[in-house]
């Protein structure tokens, strides 16, 4: 597998990780520093965004990636696409398309979530 290829399933895998709401196995895909910012420029910080992801109310269905792009630069891989998720709140089906912008580096042998930007929902 490739260097692109392995960014790419470390990707999916947070994806993966944020359905199941399995925040020991998102810290493992976290780069020391990981920072989260959304586009109106809030800022969190690991345990910031671990929390929020346990909070999502309701039933996750299902958190895949679409229109997933890798561009690799020396010091680290971009990540952009659309996050899509289901999720059932109070018996209803609601279902978020939002692009996002990952930067992620190697480290300790493992492609890591360094920095993460939400975009807004697409209408």
């Amino acid at each position: 597998m490739g260097t692109t290829e392995r960014v790419a399933e470390a990707a999916n895998a947070i994806g993966a990780a944020i359905a199941r709401r399995d925040a020991a196995a998102l810290r493992r895909l976290l780069a020391p520093g990981f920072v989260q910012r959304t586009h109106g420029g809030a800022v969190s910080d690991v345990e910031t965004f671990l929390r929020a992801i346990e909070q999502i109310p309701g039933e996750i269905r299902s958190v895949s990636l679409e229109q997933l792009e890798v561009d690799m630069c020396p010091a680290g891989a971009l990540v952009t696409g659309i996050q899509y998720a289901q999720v059932v709140v109070d018996g209803q089906l609601i279902e978020d398309r939002r692009g996002f912008i990952d930067w992620f580096v190697e480290d300790a042998g493992l492609w890591r979530i360094q920095a993460a930007v939400d975009l807004p929902a697409s209408a």
